[in-house]
């Protein structure tokens, strides 16, 4: 069992976040530089009018992001992730982010938490939907 997030105290549907960033075109230049990924829309101009982030810029962190505004995740391993796409974001946006604990489960006997997360930008325009299936440690449950 997790020593760092008591398992048996978790409450499925318990609101997490909401966090907030605000996308800035220093953090979208380096992403790109790391993923080898120059597409002049998330450095110069697009469709747009201006350059937008990555869709997947910070989408394998939030999970986290959201778990960590309630518990200690520095031992936690992401094992499974799905996201949807609505819409671009320009550089400059404030996005909020807002999830729950959708589920738990123990398999193999590995602890999981589902984080179920919705992202929206300043103005209420929905970017994306996730849900972030996350071992809280890779400690054996004894029996």
């Amino acid at each position: 069992m997790s020593k760092e997030i008591p398992f048996k105290s978790i409450v499925v549907g318990e609101v997490l976040g909401p966090i907030e960033y605000t996308i800035k075109k220093r953090h979208v230049e380096s992403y790109t530089q790391d993923w080898r990924d120059p597409n002049p829309m998330y450095l110069t101009d697009s469709p747009f009018g201006g350059p937008i982030a990555p869709p997947a810029y910070r989408a394998g962190l939030d999970g986290f992001s959201l778990l960590a505004t309630k518990y200690d995740t520095h031992a936690t391993i992401g094992v499974k992730t799905e996201h949807a796409f609505f819409s671009p974001v320009p550089i400059g946006k404030r996005l909020i982010t807002r999830g729950v604990l959708a589920d738990k489960y123990i398999k193999r006997g590995i602890e999981y938490v589902v984080v179920k997360f919705t992202m929206t930008d300043e103005d209420g325009v929905k970017i994306r939907e996730s849900t972030d299936h996350i071992a809280l440690s890779v400690e054996r449950v004894i029996r």
